[in-house]
């Protein structure tokens, strides 16, 4: 799946990058190419918005929003060559973010637990530190023995660097 994406948008953006260069050269002509009318892109887009009812994983839909998209963009472009590259560019980038989003939903980043939320808080030195020994911090309500290389007296207002 994320690997049919990334091909799509690869594509795309060649076939978008490639076409101009290839026109400008003349080694095609748009009348060899069929185009599509932007009714038939609309009509395209709602068939694929109604299979993806019955087809599951969320991919087809966004080929369904390439496909009006690009219908729009038929309104007011008539070169086959920016439908298709259209085409492909919205669908692998619709795919492409919805894995990228739907990933971010589902596996989020672990909240720290322990000790280890208290990373880079700041507090309150409750008694001195003078090294080597320990002394005792006050964050979010809690009381924590600390230690420093450098001496702290009550009283001041700590960071903490390392758990």
């Amino acid at each position: 799946m994320q690997l049919t994406a990334g091909l799509l948008l690869a594509f795309g953006l060649t076939f978008v990058i490639q076409v101009p260069i290839l026109a400008r050269g003349k080694l095609f002509k748009e009348d060899n190419m069929p185009v599509i009318k932007p009714g038939v892109w609309i009509v395209l887009a709602l068939v694929l918005a109604a299979l993806e009812m019955f087809v599951p994983g969320l991919v087809i839909i966004w080929f369904g929003v390439g496909a009006l998209l690009t219908g729009i963009i038929a309104f007011f472009i008539h070169n086959p060559y920016v439908h298709y590259a259209a085409f492909l560019l919205f669908s692998g980038l619709g795919v492409f973010l919805a894995q990228w989003i739907g990933r971010k939903i589902t596996h989020p980043e672990p909240e720290p637990v322990g000790a280890l939320r208290y990373q880079s808080a700041t507090g309150v030195v409750v008694q001195e530190i003078a090294p080597p020994n320990y002394g005792r911090v006050k964050i979010s309500g809690e009381e924590w023995l600390a230690e420093s290389e450098v001496r702290i007296a009550a009283g001041s207002r700590i960071r903490v660097r390392k758990v």
